[in-house]
Parts: structure tokens; sequence; C-alpha cells
């Protein structure tokens, strides 16, 4: 129900930029604009899109977790418990993200990489949030859930590929670093932390 009220509250602030991130995977033109815009992090619309993300990126971890490890831990403590971590880990990225850009000095370089990303993660949880309601209230198995939510997420990892490009084959080496610190060291992390 958060969840719901949340999209009926990003809808009632911004329509139509809510419309434009449920397409920008067919969008690219929308991710340049958000560049151009440079739209700050603390107004509404976007605290209540971050909010939208991090429950619902919670929710599917809950029920991943739940899924491949056999049991039922259908505990409000355990889903508190991802909820805060999930909390954690994309503001803790996200801020961290940004101060190295402006630490470095390497914003013109990683900013139209990053907004992309970032637009790409609302999105894929915009798509998501469907999937999990086809999963509480239908007879839809399992596994098809989880493969289309993976297939979502190979979605986004190939457009980001695709329209960075140029960035990812001129800085390999600074590509693969930045996997290793920001996107797959934090997810062993919070592993560790949830068990």
């Amino acid at each position: 129900m958060i969840l719901l009220l949340c999209v009926f509250l990003l809808k009632g602030f911004h329509g139509r930029k809510l419309k434009e991130y449920f397409f920008a995977f067919f969008n690219k033109g929308f991710i340049l604009s958000e560049i151009e815009e440079r739209a700050p992090f603390f107004n509404r619309f976007s605290f209540v899109l971050f909010f939208f993300t991090t429950l619902n990126f919670s929710v599917v971890s809950f029920l991943l977790i739940n899924y491949f490890t056999g049991t039922s831990l259908l505990e409000p403590p355990f889903f508190g418990k991802t909820l805060g971590a999930v909390f954690c880990y994309f503001f803790l990225k996200w801020s961290l993200e940004h101060l190295f850009t402006i630490l470095f000095s390497i914003q013109a370089e990683t900013i139209p990489f990053l907004t992309a990303k970032k637009i790409y993660t609302h999105t894929l949880n915009l798509w998501a949030f469907p999937l999990l309601i086809l999963f509480f209230y239908t007879a839809l198995n399992e596994k098809m859930i989880i493969l289309l939510l993976l297939f979502l997420f190979v979605i986004k990892v190939l457009l980001l590929v695709a329209n960075n490009k140029n960035l990812i084959l001129s800085k390999l080496f600074y590509i693969i670093l930045y996997i290793c610190a920001f996107e797959i060291a934090p997810l062993f992390i919070l592993f560790k932390w949830l068990f």
C-alpha cells in the first residue's frame, strides 16, 4: 500500500516526469534532458522517487532472500533489517559517487554515466512494481517473476553499456575499479550484515 501511495504522490507532484521515468528504457532524450537540467535531489519528486525505489528494492530483495534460502523469513524485524540495509546501500553509494566525482574533478566525464545509471535504476523499480503486485495477488509462478526481474536488470545493464560505450572503453580500468568498489563490494557487505 505504501508503494502505491508513493506512485500516487509521484503522479500528483509531476505526472509527466513519472511517465518519462517509466519509459526511460526507450527514451535516451530524457536522460540527456535530465543531465542538462541537473535537478536537485532535495525536491519532493526526487525524495519520493528515492523512497519508492528503496522500498520496492527492499521488497524484491526480501522475496528473493526468502525464495533462495527456502525458508519463510516473513518476520517484520527481518524486513526492517532488509529495508535499512537497502536504504544505507543506495544512500551511501549515491552520496559517495557524487563526492568522488567532485573530489577527483571528473564530473564532466561521469555525470552522464551516473545519471543514466540512477534513472535506469528508478525505471527498473517502476517496472518491477507491477511484477510484485502480480506475485502477491495472482497464482503466477515465482520463477517467472524472478526471470522477468532478471530480464529487466539485464536490459538496464545493456542500455547502460550501449549508451556509455565510449566512456567505458576509454576508461576500462576505472570502470572495472568502480564496479568492484561501488557495485560488488557493498553487496557482499550487505549480504554479510543481513546474515
